[in-house]
């Protein structure tokens, strides 16, 4: 299997490093880990995150350099309404930064190895704080988990899709945030034929700067009680 020289290097690294900034180099089917970089698309920027620059950049897709990588990854085989699917970070680490967790589908026009991300994407799964929150680190309900898994709905029609995870790091101060993105293929078997998944976005473009969820500011002091999801409604809805 191909790794990059920085995917390797990164790979190597003291255990503090990989503790700090993470990968989702790992497709999790049904409960199992798959291999790194099977169904997963690599990209070149290792562990480092982005800033808020990222999000008006092609790049906020699946990240920097992960166009050259298209064609390495497998494409996992799927059915709508059977099959759980996920994200597992490097190393069995859980994360370590605060903040949440979303996962985002895209069909492809054709093979998803093809295809850049540059159309509608919906969102299938978030994972935020605990209700009520206290504004602590520690009522994120994303912090210290490895994998993050859903069961695919019933309402995606059949295709090849990129499947998309993002977390965005709250903890730096001046409202910035860390971003962390990364993509799998999948090819979804379906018989739904009902209104199309909604409502979409694209990247770049889907979000701002002033969107409550990059705009909330976590060492505001009283500390902040809510903290709103970045995206639209989940699909189903």
């Amino acid at each position: 299997m191909h790794f990059s020289t920085v995917t390797a290097v990164a790979f190597a690294v003291a255990p503090q490093l990989a503790s700090a900034h993470f990968l989702f180099p790992h497709l999790m089917l049904n409960g199992l880990r798959t291999g790194a970089f099977e169904y997963v698309r690599e990209h070149d920027f290792g562990f480092m995150p982005h800033n808020n620059d990222f999000i008006n950049s092609q790049d906020f897709r699946c990240n920097e350099g992960s166009w050259r990588h298209r064609r390495e990854p497998k494409t996992a085989q799927v059915t709508a309404g059977r099959d759980t699917v996920g994200f597992n970070l490097h190393l069995d680490f859980g994360i370590y930064h605060p903040g949440p967790v979303t996962i985002y589908l895209s069909k492809a026009p054709g093979d998803v190895r093809d295809y850049d991300g540059s159309g509608d994407w919906f969102k299938v799964y978030q994972l935020g704080t605990m209700m009520p929150w206290n504004g602590t680190d520690q009522g994120w309900l994303t912090r210290d988990k490895k994998n993050f898994q859903f069961r695919l709905p019933s309402e995606i029609p059949a295709g090849q899709y990129l499947m998309r995870i993002e977390q965005m790091s709250v903890h730096p101060p001046y409202k910035q945030k860390e971003w962390y993105v990364q993509c799998a293929h999948l090819n979804i078997a379906s018989n739904y034929n009902g209104r199309a998944p909604g409502p979409t976005i694209r990247f770049p473009g889907g979000y701002k700067i002033s969107d409550p969820a990059i705009q909330l500011d976590s060492w505001a002091k009283p500390p902040p009680t809510f903290a709103p999801m970045p995206g639209p409604q989940l699909w189903p809805n």
